[in-house]
């Protein structure tokens, strides 16, 4: 399968943020989180959720109680419900916010999380069609993907994978990655813990790992992968 991404490429040559450098103090997917990437001059991968009303807003679990302490599902409730809420001393910034603070100064990776109501792709291509900066898009479902596609071809397109213990059918899937003749990747995205992976996996595409947070998961990722996305080290 063929990539369109060069050598060169951004996603292939620069180590990405997880979430922003977030450290103690500054927490994940936060504008302080983004921040301190562009200050540093990394890249930034992040996560889009979508509230019940269809707003976009920057956060990566579907419950909110590990990072704000309220035990609900972030995509059951409103805009104004999610804007009430805080991480640390900080607000959940909406990917609007994101997007004019970036404003270009360093590349992103959006993660797209499986959405409970439709219409998620659509937004994020809205919010990207007229962006300045360099950015690629990614999810684990591959019915996301594929429609990002069908929305918006020219996209750079990441297709997530990872290895789990996990039974049934979606597991299959996101193990074997076997929507990607259709997805039509331009790299695939796979956890360093399963390194090595088949080419059958990646299929001839260049490979990108998750998540790096020690030297010895360094080492496996420069063995085995084009580069990768890291969290609580310095690279």
């Amino acid at each position: 399968m063929k990539s369109r991404l060069t050598k060169e490429s951004w996603v292939l040559t620069k180590p990405i943020t997880h979430r922003g450098l977030w450290e103690e103090g500054i927490p994940e997917n936060s504008m302080s989180a983004y921040e301190n990437s562009i200050k540093h001059g990394y890249p930034i991968e992040m996560d889009v959720q979508m509230s019940v009303d269809g707003e976009l807003f920057c956060f990566h679990d579907d419950n909110l109680k590990r990072m704000t302490g309220v035990d609900k599902d972030i995509r059951t409730l409103t805009a104004e419900e999610i804007k009430q809420l805080k991480i640390g001393d900080e607000h959940i910034p909406t990917f609007r916010q994101f997007l004019d603070f970036i404003n270009g100064q360093v590349p992103i990776l959006v993660e797209i999380k499986q959405q409970i109501n439709k219409g998620v792709e659509q937004k994020v291509v809205d919010h990207l069609k007229d962006y300045k900066g360099e950015f690629a898009v990614q999810s684990f479902d591959p019915f996301i993907m594929m429609k990002i596609k069908k929305l918006a071809p020219h996209f750079v397109r990441g297709q997530l994978g990872v290895n789990s213990d996990k039974k049934g059918l979606k597991w299959r899937v996101v193990r074997n990655l076997y929507f990607n003749f259709i997805v039509r990747p331009d790299f695939v995205h796979y956890c360093v813990n399963n390194l090595p992976i088949t080419k059958k996996v990646t299929n001839g595409l260049p490979l990108m790992v998750w998540t790096v947070d020690s030297q010895e998961d360094l080492n496996i990722a420069k063995q085995y992968a084009q580069n990768f996305v890291f969290e609580k080290i310095r690279v």
